[in-house]
Formats: C-alpha cells, structure tokens, sequence
C-alpha cells in the first residue's frame, strides 16, 4: 500500500471514530412526580409541577412520560400521586411507567413572597439521588421553574452514569464474547441433556435445550444424541427448576437455576460442575419464563465451551 493510500485511509478511520462519537445518544425517559407543599404554598406546587414538565420537553436528550399516563399509572398500582419518594418508590414507579429518572420535590414558603423550591433528581435503577434548588420571589414563579428546570436537566446530562445503570449486554454481544473466547479448533463431540421434574416424572426443557444446542453448534462442537451410533466425547446432564417471583408492577418475575455435570464419556472423568441462576423479568409469564432460562444457559456455556476446547480427543 502507498503512503497516498494510507493517508485515505487513516482519514477515513478517523472520520468514522468522530461520526461514532458525535452519534446522538438514545433520549432519557423522565417521569416528574407531583412537588409537594405546606398548606401555606399549596398553591404553588401544582404549577412547578406543570411549568418544570413543560419546561422538560423541551430537552431534546429526555422524553417525558405523560402526566395522564403516570397518574393513571399510579392509580392503577394504589401510588399517590404526591409525596415524598423513597428509592424503593423510585424503582417501582421506574417499572411502571420505565422511566429512567424521577424528578419529585417541595415548595416550601419562607415569608410572604419568598419561595425556596428543591427538586430531588432520583435515578430508578441506581437509587441515585441528586438535588437542584432555586429560591427566590413568588411572584417570579416562571423564572424560578425556569432555572429549576436548566439545573434538573444539567445535573440528568452531567451525572447519567450515576442515574442509570450501565447497558446490559445484548444476546448477540455475548454469543460473540463466547465465540471469541474458546481457543484453537478443537471440538469434541457432545450430547447434550437437560430435564425438569414435576411429579416424579422427568421432562426435557426444550428451551435449555435449544438454546445450549444452539450455541455449542455456532461454536463447531458437533452435537450427537446419546442414544445415536456415534458416541459422543462429552456428556453434559443438566437438571433445571424454574420458580416465579413476586410481580413488579406489571412484569412478571422468573428465575430458574440449572445445574450441569461436563463428563468424559470413555473414561467417566467429571470435567466440571456448574451451578447458575438465570433471572429475568417480562411482561409475560412465558417471556419471563423462557429469558431466564436463555440467562442461565449462556452464562455455563461461557464457562464450559473453554473447558471443552481444552480437551483433547482422537477423531
């Protein structure tokens, strides 16, 4: 390659490392709960409420749940509409209406025409909480919600990182960190088992099943039935039991452990022992249900497609 060329390229990488970083991050879902005030600047809260929701919208980088959606929300789920907000409440009313951010606050009335307004800036998934405050004439409301409303979304921009929790890694992503991780090429064959028992009586979990398959399969490892003519180098037996947790709002909760033995089939030799709990939530019993098993599994194959590819077995 010439150095004309080169230069092109070296251009180009960097135009596209500059058109990444300047890319428009996703917008924040931001909920404003009710302010809340003494009798004496009860007056006031409604209209803070309403004029720093307004004032939101306008933020190109948050996207506001609607007032008649939270409350109807609220409502549905026995929440009031105002009051002081706990992290718990925070995280409950995140699940509800997915906000990322709560903004709750006070208006509390020092004299006759002084207002002091606190905003709390609480983060759903962290239970992060951050604080802005303005204070000054009553009769300048607008002007104070207007400066309220500027620190809210300078301190949401500013402190993202502590607000939300951190992108969880695609079913895609992880497949490929899998891949990338087992060495070389070698691939021993394996049958693959995995059942459930109710009542006494085994059934196979066809979504463990599949999944691991799957993704042994993407990886080279030929997959053979036990019970085939061709005897398998690996077995994996896999036993899964599967439970519902308590409802978060309107999501159901699923978690379901799974345990493995990894076996050298010639020799009997346990390769390796593996205990994992996979945890989802959806808005359906059977989402929930199979996303936690797909949880689990990919997390023991991140550990035993290594191992396997560590063995070594003559064709």
């Amino acid at each position: 390659m010439n150095s004309k060329n080169a230069t092109l390229l070296l251009f180009a990488a960097l135009a596209m490392m500059a058109s990444a970083a300047d890319a428009p991050k996703p917008a924040l879902t931001v909920a404003v709960y009710d302010f809340t005030a003494e009798a004496d600047a009860a007056s006031y809260a409604s209209k803070v409420t309403t004029l720093v929701t307004a004032d939101l919208t306008t933020e190109t980088n948050l996207l506001l749940v609607e007032r008649a959606e939270l409350t109807k929300a609220l409502r549905e789920q026995a929440f009031g509409v105002s009051g002081m907000v706990s992290s718990d409440a925070a995280a409950k009313i995140g699940q509800i209406t997915g906000a990322k951010i709560l903004v709750a606050g006070q208006v509390m009335k020092i004299s006759d025409n002084h207002l002091i307004v606190v905003a709390d800036i609480i983060g759903t998934e962290t239970g992060r909480l951050f604080a802005a405050k303005v204070e000054g004439a009553g009769d300048n409301l607008l002007g104070l919600t207007d400066e309220l409303s500027r620190k809210i979304a300078q301190t949401i921009t500013s402190q993202t990182a502590n607000l939300t929790a951190p992108a969880q890694e695609s079913s895609a992503q992880r497949l490929e960190r899998i891949m990338n991780s087992i060495p070389g090429t070698n691939r021993p064959s394996v049958s693959l088992s995995i059942h459930w028992t109710r009542q006494g009586k085994a059934h196979d979990s066809t979504t463990a099943l599949g999944e691991f398959g799957a993704v042994l399969m993407k990886a080279g490892f030929p997959v053979v039935d036990a019970n085939s003519d061709h005897k398998p180098d690996v077995e994996i037996i896999g036993t899964e039991d599967s439970s519902e947790g308590p409802r978060q709002g309107d999501l159901y909760c699923y978690s379901d452990a799974m345990d493995f033995k990894v076996q050298d089939r010639r020799t009997g030799r346990i390769l390796a022992v593996e205990h994992q709990l996979g945890t989802a939530t959806d808005g359906t019993v059977v989402g929930a249900n199979t996303a936690a098993q797909v949880n689990a599994v990919d997390a023991v194959c991140e550990r035993i497609l290594p191992l396997l590819a560590k063995q070594h077995y003559e064709p």
